[in-house]
Order: structure tokens, then C-alpha cells, then sequence
């Protein structure tokens, strides 16, 4: 039987047009929703899915339960920790503070409670990317662009009543601030991380590439302990204690994730043996690899360099994370998202990958594909990592390949946006 030669290896020019052309349809749908149509697109269908959750039944809104309830705890001087069926199911692995902070949705109707929760997750994020992107050339054009590049992802943490777009939009209030130079604010926002989702006060590490350094080390001491002692206002100095102690021992003895991560494309391609050490040397790997660009100590206060550090951070913390499951994506595809916006000119490549990521990072996990393909493709071989580890390395291309200059001031000069200008106020 002669072989159909329109099959050949030829149609890799196909692919590659194929992929284009899902860009083009993602630049027409951006021509549609303006800023504000976004904007509001997010609000209403953020709150909806908390209505969609409610209607499916407790199975689908068990995480808001295991954030809302243990503060009943609290309130008995009970411990936060261990199984409360009652409540919940699984258990909440979460800092004490945390459980304090979302006292009043303790007091909401489930519904409602659910309902502002999503929407407290979906103003925090909005907020981030509004504010982090202010200071762009055509800041409007920005945003529009990058809320386009993050909402199914932070639709998947949405309808899984997470807490990772409030982390997002966390980490992004406290660079914002970092740069305008408001140190107690930026700090904020990074404690706030800290108490939510720990890994997200990595973020203040990027206070090396801004002023007032003693400044923000004493924001951050200060707004640690604050946040840290707020339950004492409902249980003793004892019972707080105790609590840390066994929250410190679940977070060094959590299970692995998921591993949707180069750790999973690892075993899944290449059939790496599923072992602390070989987790260890990866992670090792991946630390090496972020850390090396900070060696360009003349770069430091380049506008450019510092966009393209951000994002390459964001990436880097799913990528190379053991505990990465899909809901923790919107994370990586910020990085994406906050990379793009760092292209003056996208090259075809940078279309192809961003395609990639909208796809097969964003699209894989729903019912645009069918079922059989998930379970059978997509997900034993961790295909939704795939595409970011592929951003990620492109960023880090771009961060070895951007020039060196002698004078960090005219770098600086000539790289940032003409209208910023650091806030001055305290």
C-alpha cells in the first residue's frame, strides 16, 4: 500500500501556520473585549462559578468550607488542625492567621459567603495586574492584553474556590509598591502571602533591585509579627503556639501534588525514579538557573531586565515546583502573560509559544477536548507544563542575551517608561 505522501513530514509548515492562526484569532477577540467589557467579564463570571459550585452540591465547595470554618475553631479555643468532618473534609493546611483572617466569611450564608470570596480573589487580582502594568507605555493596551492571557486560568482557580488569584494579585501589589518605592505597603501584601500560601513572600526578594532596603526589612519584621499575634485576640499565647508548631510540621511533611511540573514531565517522558533526591536535584537545578541572572549586578536597576526577572520568577516557582496542580497555573501563565508584555516586537516564536500556552496550558484541562484525550494524553504526560517550561526557557534566553551596560543610571534612564516616576510617599 504506497504511502499518502500529503502526509509526510512537510506539515510541520501546517503546524506552525495552524498555531499562528490561533494567535490571529486571539488578537480579534482582544479587538472585541475592551478594558472595561474585561474588567467586568471577570467580576461576573468569577461570581458565577461560586453559584455553579453551590448548585453542584458540597463536593464542589469544600475548599471554601476548609478556609471559612476553622475560625469556628478559634472562637472554642480548639485546635484549626486535624479532621473536623463536621465542618469539612480533608485537612486545612493553612497558617492560624489565615483561619483568622477569614473570620467574617464564617458568619456568611454559604452561598453569599462563596460568592464574595470569589470576588474578593477576582478585585485582588484585577488590582495586581492594574497596577503592576501602570507604568507601561500604553498601560491600558497592557492589561487588556495580559487579563486576555490569565482568565482561564484564573477561571480554573475560581472554580476550584482557591486562594491562588489573591496570591497573584498579591505578589503584584507588593512589586508595584516595591518599585514606587512604599515600602510598608509593598511589605504588606508580601506578608499577607506569607500567612496565605507561603511560597508567595518569595516575591520580596526583589526588594535587591529597588531603594530603601533597611526600610523594608523593618516593614517586613514588623507586619510578620502583627499578622503573626492577630489570633491572640481569640485564643492564648499557649494555644497559638501549638498551632504554629503542628502548622511548621504540615508544611515540612506535606504530601507531594499532582507534580503537573518539569518533576512530572520528568517520570512521565523519561521515566525519572519518583524519589526525594532526584526532586532535590531538579529543584537544585531550577534555583541554580533563577539565581544566575542576579550575577549581572549592572543590570539591576534596568526597567526591562527587571520586568523580564519577574516573570521569569513566576514561571519558575510552578515550573519547578513538586507540589504544582493545575489551579496553581494561573501563577506560571502571569509569568507568561507579564513576559509578553515585555515584547516590544513578538517574534513568530513568541506568537507559537504563547499559542501553546493558551492551548495546551489553559484549554487542556477543559471540555474543549475530550475526555479520552485528558486522561490518556494530557495528563500522563503532564502536557499542560509543557508550554511554560518552553516560556521559560525562552525568557531566560532573553535575559543572557539582553546587553550589558557599564552605567546602571543610563540604563535605567533609557529603559523605563518616560511617566514613571518613584512615589515618594511613606
Amino acid at each position: 500500500m504506497s504511502k499518502d505522501k500529503s502526509a509526510s513530514p512537510v506539515n510541520t509548515d501546517y503546524f506552525c501556520t495552524s498555531i499562528t492562526n490561533i494567535y490571529s484569532v486571539l488578537q480579534r477577540v482582544l479587538s472585541f473585549l475592551t478594558l472595561p467589557r474585561l474588567v467586568g467579564l471577570y467580576v461576573v463570571l468569577f461570581c458565577a462559578v461560586a453559584l455553579q459550585n453551590y448548585l453542584l452540591g458540597f463536593g464542589n465547595y469544600n475548599n471554601y468550607l476548609m478556609f471559612a470554618r476553622p475560625f469556628h475553631n478559634l472562637l472554642l479555643d480548639k485546635s484549626i488542625y486535624g479532621l473536623h468532618p463536621e465542618l469539612y473534609d480533608d485537612n486545612y493546611k493553612y497558617s492560624p492567621t489565615f483561619a483568622w483572617l477569614m473570620g467574617p466569611f464564617y458568619y456568611l450564608p454559604v452561598l453569599f459567603g462563596m460568592t464574595m470570596w470569589n470576588l474578593l480573589n477576582t478585585v485582588v487580582l484585577l488590582a495586581g495586574v492594574w497596577f503592576y502594568l501602570s507604568d507601561e507605555k500604553d498601560p491600558a493596551q497592557q492589561r487588556r492584553v495580559a487579563l486576555l492571557i490569565i482568565i482561564l486560568e484564573a477561571l480554573i482557580t475560581a472554580q476550584n474556590l482557591q486562594s491562588n488569584n489573591m496570591i497573584v494579585g498579591s505578589m503584584l501589589l507588593g512589586l508595584y509598591f516595591l518599585r514606587r518605592e512604599r515600602v510598608w505597603q509593598a511589605a504588606f501584601f508580601f506578608v499577607l502571602c506569607l500567612f496565605i500560601k507561603f511560597y508567595g513572600v518569595a516575591a520580596a526578594g526583589f526588594f535587591l533591585f529597588y531603594p530603601k532596603k533597611p526600610q523594608f526589612i523593618l516593614a517586613m519584621i514588623v507586619w510578620t509579627v502583627l499578622f503573626a499575634l492577630a489570633p491572640l485576640t481569640l485564643i492564648s499565647p499557649d494555644h497559638l503556639m501549638a498551632e504554629y508548631e503542628e502548622w511548621f510540621r504540615l508544611v515540612v511533611e506535606v504530601k507531594l501534588g499532582l507534580q503537573v511540573s518539569v518533576m512530572g514531565i520528568a517520570e512521565a517522558w523519561f521515566g525519572m525514579s519518583k524519589t526525594d533526591d532526584n526532586y532535590r536535584i531538579i529543584e537544585a537545578i531550577g534555583a541554580t538557573l533563577f539565581l544566575l541572572p542576579f550575577l549581572r549586578f549592572n543590570l539591576w536597576k534596568d526597567w526591562l531586565f527587571q520586568r523580564r526577572m519577574i516573570a521569569y520568577f513566576f514561571l519558575f516557582m510552578i515550573v519547578f515546583n513538586k507540589m504544582a496542580e493545575s489551579p496553581t497555573y494561573v501563577m506560571a501563565v502571569t509569568g507568561v502573560a507579564l513576559w509578553w508584555t515585555t515584547l516590544s516586537e513578538p517574534t513568530r516564536l513568541d506568537q507559537i509559544l504563547l499559542a501553546l500556552v493558551i492551548v495546551f496550558t489553559s484549554l487542556s484541562p477543559t471540555d474543549i477536548f475530550p475526555q479520552v484525550v485528558q486522561k490518556q494524553f494530557f495528563q500522563p504526560y503532564n502536557i499542560k507544563a509543557l508550554p511554560c517550561l518552553l516560556v521559560w526557557a525562552r525568557v531566560q534566553y532573553q535575559i543572557w542575551m539582553q546587553p550589558s551596560n557599564s552605567n546602571p543610571s543610563v540604563i535605567a534612564d533609557s529603559a523605563m517608561p518616560s511617566q514613571y516616576q518613584p512615589d515618594r510617599q511613606h
